[in-house]
Order: C-alpha cells, then sequence, then structure tokens
C-alpha cells in the first residue's frame, strides 16, 4: 500500500468512525425525479421518512405502468398534475412538511413542483441532463440559482446534494470529497485514490464517498439520520 492511500484509509478511520455505522449510500443516477424528491424532502428528517416518500411514489408509478427510477422531471410534473395538485400529492405521495418553519412556509411538494419546473425550463429534464449541466461552468450557474430561488432551498446545500444524487463515485467525485483527498492524502486522483482506499480496508465506494461527502459538508445536522 502505498504512502497516500494508508493517510487517506487513517484519515477515513479517524474521521468517519466504524463503516458499520455510515449511512447508506442513496443515489439515482437514471432519475431526476427520485434525485429531486430526495433533495427537497431530505433536509431535517428522518432517513426513514425521505425513504417512505421515494417508495410512495415508486409504487403509485408502478401502478400506473411506469418506472420510477427512470422517470425525469416531467414524469414527476404530470404525477403532481395527476392528483390535482402539490397538496393533494403531498397528502398521497409526499407529506404534509412545510419547507420552513416560517410562518405560512410552503410545502416541500409547492418546493418540488417550482424545482421541477425550472430545471425543465433550462432544458435539464434527465439525470443525465443534470450530470451534464454539473460539469458546464456556463450552463450550471443558472441552473443553480433557479434551483436555490425555491423557497427553502437558498443555501445550495439541496442543489449540491441533488447533484451528488444524480451521480456515481465511479464517475465522478464531488469537489467536497475530492477536497478532503486532496488535504489528507495529498493526491489529486480522488477517484483513484478512493477506489484504492475502499479496496485495501474492504469498504464500500459509494458508502465511503456518501460518508466523506457529509462528514465534509458540514451540514450534518440538516441531512436525515440513520436511524
Amino acid at each position: 500500500m502505498n504512502t497516500e492511500i494508508e493517510r487517506l484509509r487513517a484519515a477515513c478511520e479517524r474521521d468517519l468512525g466504524d463503516p458499520a455505522g455510515w449511512p447508506e449510500s442513496v443515489g439515482y443516477p437514471k432519475s431526476l425525479a427520485l434525485c429531486i424528491i430526495d433533495a427537497i424532502y431530505v433536509t431535517g428528517a428522518r432517513h426513514l421518512t425521505v425513504e417512505n416518500v421515494v417508495e410512495r411514489y415508486r409504487s403509485h408509478r408502478a401502478g400506473q405502468g411506469g418506472d420510477a427510477d427512470t422517470d425525469g422531471a416531467i414524469e414527476l410534473l404530470a404525477s403532481v398534475d395527476e392528483f390535482g395538485g402539490p397538496e393533494r400529492w403531498a397528502s398521497e405521495i409526499g407529506n404534509l412538511r412545510p419547507t420552513s418553519t416560517a410562518k405560512n412556509a410552503p410545502l416541500r411538494a409547492v418546493a418540488l413542483v417550482a424545482a421541477a419546473t425550472a430545471l425543465v425550463e433550462l432544458g435539464v429534464e434527465t439525470a443525465a441532463d443534470l450530470r451534464a449541466v454539473a460539469e458546464d461552468a456556463e450552463r450550471r450557474g443558472p441552473a443553480r440559482a433557479a434551483w436555490c430561488g425555491v423557497p427553502g432551498q437558498r443555501s445550495g446545500f439541496t442543489w449540491t446534494y441533488l447533484v451528488l444524487l444524480a451521480q456515481l463515485p465511479e464517475v465522478r467525485v464531488d469537489a467536497a470529497v475530492a477536497g478532503y483527498v486532496a488535504r489528507e492524502a495529498g493526491s489529486a486522483d480522488a477517484a483513484a485514490a478512493l477506489r484504492a482506499a475502499a479496496d485495501c480496508a474492504g469498504w464500500d465506494l459509494a458508502a465511503l464517498h456518501t460518508a466523506l461527502w457529509r462528514f465534509e459538508s458540514g451540514r450534518r445536522r440538516d441531512l436525515p439520520s440513520s436511524a
């Protein structure tokens, strides 16, 4: 094992603790619909709460002969329309949690519609579209600004999480994770270093990537717990 990988493994063991306690890696590389749902509902929620919303949407789409795991933003918006709007969709698929604790804050389902609509208007209809935008500095700025203009998304945290959900660590390492790898191991090739550290330690690569992103984000209080 080379020195860089030894340093990275030691840093991960120090900062992330027992891998058995790491949150399960989540991603929807073929479904922008599920990326949007998860990103909108993730903050301040138990992990099970988000899973339940995702599974209700999956079940609903399966009952229609559709496939939530390949749905884009247009299919998600059509689903809301079928229920007659975000309030009914929230009751049947999502939940009645608002976007914030502010008085008269809109439901998260309302934010979901606004976010999906904003992405579609920018030509971002699929997870592949989102990945392309995330790699294009000229298009990324307007897309991020549109997302952050939606109630409850101003900090940009859920935009970063949205992009993460659409990616696979084998394809693209999140910038925060790459920064951690560079800082702790001195490696410029974050993907190769993560893969090597995971292989030598017997860790799941996707779980390692997610755990590092949560640690490095500094926003763990906003993420769902593993309970």
